[in-house]
């Protein structure tokens, strides 16, 4: 009954009265001045005004629906299955990460310590005294960090996901993953890293989002080589790329991998003038 409360009163506030007559608790003998807009020629048929106030009497404003969180309660068709999908195997390639870089790097210039000690105990020792202005390269901290942000970015994006709800997951993935989590094993979590991955990072991964769809449309190809295009829409997102690798090497669906395109459209019918509003998807499977 609430909920059709805002309809209601739209009707009586924007219907016109019959005939030129006087509401009932009007006194006065000047008669009421009502206008409307007809759709098109057609008599009887209600305003464009009424429509407007019957269409938008349960919508959230501008502002409301702008900073709007679906990233667990999905409205629009986002999918969620992908986003899950490659979340966990961003986890298991965080995992794999400390032995990649103790092969690469023996010298340890990473600062991986994982194996020294009791490592529950090193992550509260690190979590507690967390967190702190670190001193790393300003590559690590500035380009690394804002990269590795745009791949948490393109994971949310890809998947449906407008850029508030990316950039809220980009946060979550980067401060409780990354910094209170894989990274706090061998490091106290970094002040620059907790602001400069979200932030910049889901500055750069907006770009990247548009960027690779551009290289899409042209084939896959960069400079018109293959070669450079593969390279580039590695580089771009490789989350979605190691998952369609994985799909491939094993023959069947382990990751979600592809991505989902929503696109929001307001048209005007032709013949009504009538705004009508509808989501326009677009899927892009590899395999």
């Amino acid at each position: 009954m609430l909920k059709a409360l805002p309809h209601l009163l739209a009707i009586l506030l924007l219907l016109p009265t019959a005939g030129g007559a006087e509401p009932a608790h009007q006194t006065s003998n000047k008669p009421q001045q009502t206008t409307t807009e007809p759709l098109g020629n057609a008599p009887g048929r209600a305003s464009v005004s009424t429509i407007d106030a019957l269409q938008n009497a349960d919508k959230p404003t501008a502002k409301q629906s702008q900073f709007q969180i679906t990233l667990f309660n999905p409205k629009k068709s986002e999918d969620k299955e992908r986003l899950w999908s490659q979340t966990k195997l961003i986890f298991g390639l965080g995992i794999a990460l400390p032995t990649l870089l103790d092969i690469v790097s023996p010298s340890n210039n990473f600062e991986w310590n994982i194996d020294e000690g009791n490592p529950l105990e090193n992550w509260w020792d690190n979590v507690s005294r967390g967190p702190v202005w670190d001193d790393d390269h300003l590559a690590v901290n500035y380009i690394g960090h804002t990269y590795f942000g745009g791949v948490y970015y393109q994971v949310a994006r890809k998947s449906g996901y407008d850029e508030w709800d990316s950039f809220v997951y980009t946060t979550l993935m980067s401060t409780f993953y990354w910094e209170y989590g894989v990274e706090a094993f061998t490091e106290e979590p970094s002040i620059q890293d907790l602001i400069v991955t979200p932030v910049a990072g889901s500055l750069y991964g907006e770009w990247a989002f548009y960027k690779e769809r551009e290289i899409r449309q042209r084939g896959g190809t960069v400079m018109s080589s293959q070669t450079l295009g593969s390279m580039a829409l590695f580089m771009l997102d490789p989350v979605d790329s190691i998952a369609a690798g994985l799909n491939s090497l094993f023959g069947r669906e382990i990751f979600r991998a592809g991505s989902l395109q929503l696109h929001h459209r307001t048209p005007i019918h032709s013949r009504t003038g009538q705004r009508e509003q509808y989501w326009e998807v677009n899927l892009v499977m590899r395999f």
